[in-house]
C-alpha cells in the first residue's frame, strides 16, 4: 500500500559519514571521528556559525517569506530573529558513523559516494587503496610539504605531487632506468601495481624521497614563492637528488635558484623587444611547460637546461 510523504518546506541535507576511529590504527592526534563525506557541509556551517560569510542576498525562509533573512550574517541572525537562530541551532543533522579497521574499505566508500561529483586524478589513485596509496600519504604529509611548499593542497595535491616524485625514483631506479611521462594513466598504473606489494619492497624508494624533501626542507624557505608552481616541483626534486648523487649539495642554494628564476625574466623582456637578443636555452625553458609540465621529454629539458646554467 502506498503512502504520502508531506512536503516540507526546506531542503533535505545528504547524509554526512564519519568514520570511527579505531586504537588498533595508529591514531596518535587523539581524534575520535574522520570524516568520510560531508567535510565541505560541515565546513560551510562552521564557517556561516563563525561570520566569514552572511546568507545570500536571494536567501528564502520557505516556511514564512515575511521573514527576510538575506544577507544576515549569524551574529545579524541573532539579533533580528532569534527564533530563526535557535532553530537554526537546534537542527539536527543525518549522520552515519561507520566502525571498521577495514581503511581500503573507507576509500571505496569515499569513491562511491562521490560518484555524482567527478573525482580529481589525486582523490581517484587514493581510492585505489594498497600500499603505494599509503606511502604517498604518508610522502605528502612529510614537513617539506606542510611548511615549504606555496601550492594548495585542496583536493589532494600534495599527494598528487608526492605521487609523482616517489614514480620518478621508481622509474629511474628500478623501472627505464630513465624519467618517463607522470601523466595520470602511468601514475594510478604505477599505484596499482603495487596495491599488494609488502612495505618492505616500496621502502626504498619512499626512503629516497624522504631523504631528498628533508634536504629541501633546509634549502627553501616557508611558503616559497619558488614553489608556487606545482609543475615546477619535480625539477627542483630531480635538481636536489642530482646534487646530492654528485656529493655537491654543500654548493647548491636557495639562491642559485632564485637568481636563475630573475635571469628569466630579464631574457623574456630582452626577447619582447627583441627576439635575437634573448638567450634561447631560457626562451626553451619557458616555453616547455605549454608543452606539459607531465611530459618527460618536457622535464628532462627542463632539469637539464637547470642543472647547465646552475654548473652541474
Amino acid at each position: 500500500m502506498w503512502g504520502l510523504l508531506p512536503c516540507l518546506p526546506y531542503y533535505d541535507i545528504p547524509k554526512i559519514y564519519f568514520h570511527k576511529l579505531q586504537p588498533s590504527q595508529n591514531n596518535k592526534s587523539g581524534k575520535v571521528f574522520a570524516i568520510i563525506d560531508g567535510r565541505q557541509r560541515l565546513e560551510t556551517i562552521w564557517k556561516f556559525i563563525d561570520g566569514d560569510f552572511p546568507l545570500a542576498e536571494d536567501f528564502k525562509y520557505l516556511k514564512d517569506e515575511k521573514i527576510k533573512p538575506g544577507g544576515l550574517t549569524y551574529s545579524d541572525l541573532a539579533k533580528k530573529y532569534p527564533k530563526l537562530k535557535v532553530k537554526f541551532d537546534n537542527i539536527s543533522l543525518p549522520i552515519m558513523f561507520i566502525i571498521t579497521d577495514d581503511l581500503e574499505l573507507i576509500e571505496d566508500m569515499f569513491s562511491r559516494l562521490n560518484e555524482a561529483v567527478p573525482l580529481n586524478a589525486a582523490e581517484k589513485r587514493n581510492a585505489i587503496g594498497g600500499i603505494m596509496a599509503k606511502q604517498i600519504t604518508k610522502v605528502s604529509l612529510n614537513k617539506f610539504f606542510k611548511e615549504n611548499v606555496n601550492f594548495s593542497n585542496k583536493r589532494y595535491q600534495h599527494k598528487e605531487a608526492a605521487g609523482k616524485i616517489l614514480f620518478l625514483i621508481f622509474c629511474l631506479t628500478k623501472g627505464q632506468k630513465k624519467i618517463v611521462d607522470t601523466k595520470k594513466v602511468y601514475l594510478d598504473e604505477f599505484v596499482s601495481s603495487h596495491k599488494n606489494k609488502n612495505e618492505k619492497e616500496v621502502q626504498p624508494i619512499v626512503k629516497e624521497a624522504e631523504i631528498i624533501l628533508n634536504e629541501m626542507s633546509k634549502i627553501f624557505i616557508k611558503k616559497d614563492p619558488l614553489l608556487k608552481a606545482q609543475g615546477t616541483f619535480p625539477i627542483y626534486f630531480l635538481l636536489v637528488r642530482d646534487y646530492i648523487a654528485e656529493k655537491k649539495l654543500q654548493k647548491f642554494s636557495r639562491k642559485m635558484l632564485n637568481d636563475f628564476k630573475e635571469k628569466l625574466e630579464k631574457n623574456r623582456a630582452k626577447a619582447e623587444k627583441k627576439i635575437a637578443s634573448a638567450e634561447f636555452e631560457l626562451l626553451e625553458y619557458d616555453r616547455l611547460p605549454q608543452q606539459g609540465t607531465n611530459d618527460a621529454s618536457s622535464i628532462t629539458t627542463r632539469l637539464r637546461i637547470l642543472k647547465s646554467q646552475l654548473g652541474l
